[in-house]
């Protein structure tokens, strides 16, 4: 059984959708294309941290998209 990547929001998706991006160890991210910023202004790569983020939002604070735990795919949230 083929499983469908619809609702999948993969990291090249959030610098167009997303404002901001927060960890399961809980640090908020600001996103800025392919880079994202923490609050102390150091700089990551958006890969780089993918497979930590547990929720996206837009610039109005509305979640976009969820991850369960860790190993879970990041889901867009309707």
């Amino acid at each position: 059984m083929k499983t469908s990547n619809k609702h999948r929001l993969a990291y090249y998706d959030i610098p167009s959708k997303a404002d901001n991006v927060k960890t399961f160890d809980g640090k908020v991210y600001n996103v800025r294309g392919f880079w994202v910023i923490d609050k102390n202004g150091v700089a990551e790569k958006l890969p780089n941290i993918y497979y930590r983020i547990r929720t996206v939002k837009d610039s109005h604070f509305k979640t976009i998209a969820k991850r369960k735990n860790p190993m879970s795919e990041l889901k867009s949230v309707k």
